[in-house]
């Protein structure tokens, strides 16, 4: 499969809150990039499902909220340090937002977080 991503995740593991219109849940995010991310959880909603998105990176106070969408899901998994979960994108990301994340990114790759 070809990945289509705009910007490139690196790992990370952030606790996420998120919501659709039925539901509220806690998962983490395996990987993020100011484009989304991966949330493993053990039963990933179906793509196309909006949802509203809530995190906090790594030395910051602030949460960052967004409304995203499951883009696709791994419901099976191939290896044992494979997860289940959903990749998701972000909408209506604040550009100061958006900075943070590609700095904290940036930040991951050079091995300073």
């Amino acid at each position: 499969m070809k990945d289509k991503r705009k910007q490139p995740r690196h790992p990370v593991i952030l606790k996420v809150d998120y919501r659709d219109v039925n539901k509220f849940f806690t998962d983490f995010a395996e990987n993020l990039s100011a484009g989304g991310m991966f949330i493993a959880t053990r039963n990933p909603l179906p793509p196309g499902t909006s949802l509203v998105i809530e995190f906090m990176l790594p030395d910051s106070a602030v949460k960052v909220k967004t409304r995203a969408e499951v883009v696709w899901t791994r419901k099976t998994t191939r290896s044992p340090s494979q997860k289940k979960g959903m990749g998701i994108k972000f909408y209506d990301l604040t550009q100061e937002d958006k900075k943070k994340i590609d700095l904290m990114v940036s930040r991951l790759k050079m091995g300073l977080c």
